[in-house]
């Protein structure tokens, strides 16, 4: 599934130069949950993966905005995940705070353990474990409210509530994978090997991202 291409970007070329570079690091609030290396079943292909850290939430629009000062979201939203956000602003935000975007096999494997599950908790959809389109909420929950659907390294909304963006490409490489699935899909379209492919400038309500870290 394609996006075309839109003209509202939130963060210019010179804010992200900005993110990237010129920011002090600093800890995110968001808990940082260790993948410990090994193999992992990826799709139909077993990979070994590197140890990395992963948050353990979505971004918050609480926590987006001591980034990025100009942030706008409803009052009250400030524990949902910040949506409208390209790949761009995903990948300056995660270089501000010390990280960076995961790729999408880190992302599989935070989701699946190491085999290759449907959905984080398990092989059977669940309608209470996850913000899909089966919930009927229609827009994103505040983040960790399905707890019951926590991977098995604990991660929590690696189904549903928003597409993800990973540092991942299309074979053309002209596309960049989201992950997961959000409010707006049904349970097939919301397992841990579900992906979107988007240009990288593209933001909708419906997708967010949270980072990684090298271990």
């Amino acid at each position: 599934m394609f996006f075309k291409k839109v003209s509202k970007i939130t963060v210019s070329s010179a804010l992200v130069f900005f993110l990237s570079f010129n920011l002090p690091c600093q800890a995110a609030a968001n808990e940082m949950v260790l993948i410990p290396e090994g193999k992992a079943k990826i799709g139909a292909e077993t990979k070994d993966l590197k140890a990395f850290y992963i948050q353990k939430t979505e971004v918050t629009w609480a926590e987006y905005k001591k980034v990025v000062k100009d942030a706008s979201f409803e009052a009250g939203a400030e524990s949902n995940p910040a949506t409208e956000v390209s790949y761009f602003d995903a990948e300056a935000y995660c270089k501000a705070i010390g990280g960076r975007l995961p790729t999408m096999e880190e992302w599989i494997k935070a989701a699946a353990g190491t085999d290759g599950r449907a959905y984080p908790w398990g092989n059977e959809f669940q309608a209470t474990a996850a913000n899909t389109s089966e919930a009927g909420k229609n827009k994103t929950a505040p983040v960790g409210s399905f707890a019951s659907g926590k991977s098995p390294y604990g991660v929590l909304d690696m189904s549903g509530n928003v597409w993800e963006w990973v540092n991942s490409w299309d074979e053309a490489k002209q596309y960049r994978y989201l992950m997961g699935g959000s409010y707006f899909e049904n349970a097939g379209r919301c397992t841990t090997t579900s992906k979107l492919s988007s240009i990288p400038d593209d933001m909708h309500l419906y997708s967010g991202f949270r980072c990684a870290k090298d271990k």
